[in-house]
């Protein structure tokens, strides 16, 4: 199952991140660490304002509820929205959410 990262302390952590992903939509730096794999979310205000952001989270979140078995452990990673990530369509924002998973996958195995 997949964590939730809540705390200030934990996103500070994300300024030294282990390496980088990166899609068309989304900045996402990662932390290898011990344990089950833990998510956080951040949205700027760049992005639109409260009620895009929001949809934009949720819409997230319930992608990594019905896919938490794609997800690796041993990872933390901080999904940062770039500007155009909350016009996607469900079925874009399920692609680029898919293509970090590989690209996940794809460095786990190296």
């Amino acid at each position: 199952m997949v964590q939730w990262i809540k705390s200030h302390a934990h996103y500070a952590d994300f300024k030294q991140p282990n390496f980088q992903l990166r899609t068309a939509h989304f900045y996402i730096p990662v932390l290898v660490c011990a344990g089950e794999t833990a998510v956080g979310i951040t949205i700027s205000k760049k992005i639109g304002n409260a009620v895009r952001r929001n949809l934009l989270k949720r819409r997230i979140k319930a992608w990594i509820y019905q896919n938490h078995t794609l997800f690796t452990s041993g990872y933390q990673l901080n999904l940062v929205a770039k500007r155009g990530a909350a016009e996607l369509s469900w079925l874009d924002l399920c692609a680029q959410l898919s293509i970090l998973c590989s690209l996940l996958h794809k460095r786990d195995m190296a």
